[in-house]
């Protein structure tokens, strides 16, 4: 699959990455679109020196398409192939008091932001909320 890394200074670099797999919870989305947000251009924009390669993720956190491929302990009903999707864009680690209610953004064990310091746009793979 191909994503867009921001290389910094403005600059950016169309990669491939390996095809994912959906992990226990998770599913594929096949995005269809990804916004770009003012948080975006912080990587578009940085120095270079600050974006070292353990840092180069897929850029795009507003990312929509259709489900394509789920995981085990995922159900039909929950997330049916071909269903249309958008995706929240933070992970939480989904057990903690804030992840249970719904704002994975403060999780206090397992916070990411895709397009930040997780793979975006393009993310290989979406924990299901499990409400």
């Amino acid at each position: 699959m191909r994503g867009v890394v921001f290389l910094g200074e403005r600059e950016l670099e169309l990669r491939e990455f390996p095809e994912p797999t959906p992990g226990p919870g998770e599913v594929i989305v096949a995005i269809r679109a990804s916004g770009m947000c003012g948080s975006d251009l912080h990587a578009y924009r940085a120095p270079r020196s600050q974006r070292t390669p353990d840092r180069l993720v897929i850029g795009g956190h507003e990312p929509c398409g259709i489900v394509a491929a789920r995981g085990p302990d995922v159900a039909d009903e929950v997330a049916p192939i071909g269903q249309r999707v958008m995706v929240h864009h933070y992970l939480g680690c989904g057990r903690c008091k804030h992840c249970r209610v719904g704002y994975s953004q403060l999780c206090l064990h397992a916070h990411q932001v895709y397009g930040g310091n997780a793979h975006g746009g393009h993310a290989p793979s979406m924990r299901v909320a499990s409400r």
